[in-house]
């Protein structure tokens, strides 16, 4: 499994605290009336949701892109062990599945 972060995400999230902690203190700082205040944070609270809408959505994808690559790495490994249980079988060796017994029973055998 691949340990690297996403560099893409990572500057999202990067951005999106960064803007947080701008207009936090932009609201400390900027002396205003009532109204202006609330125009700005109701303004704020627009952006913030667009922005998290955006970011949902990217994130969907990414999912979407993973979740194929996985299925097409899962059909790969199936037909690559399918071939080699081929070729073990055309040249007489042992084709047995792991836990199978001699007869093909997938029970392990037992003494009596």
């Amino acid at each position: 499994m691949n340990n690297e972060t996403n560099p893409k995400g990572s500057a999202m999230a990067a951005f999106l605290i960064g803007a947080l902690a701008g207009g936090i203190t932009a609201l400390l700082f900027a002396p205003q009336t009532g109204a202006q205040m609330r125009g700005r944070l109701k303004r704020g609270a627009h952006d913030l949701r667009d922005r998290g809408k955006h970011l949902a959505h990217e994130v969907g994808e990414t999912a979407g892109a993973m979740k194929g690559a996985a299925a097409e790495a899962k059909g790969a490994y199936r037909d690559e062990f399918a071939k080699q249980r081929q070729s073990r079988a055309a040249s007489g060796q042992d084709t047995k599945l792991y836990g199978e017994t001699e007869t093909g029973d997938p029970r392990p055998r037992t003494s009596v």
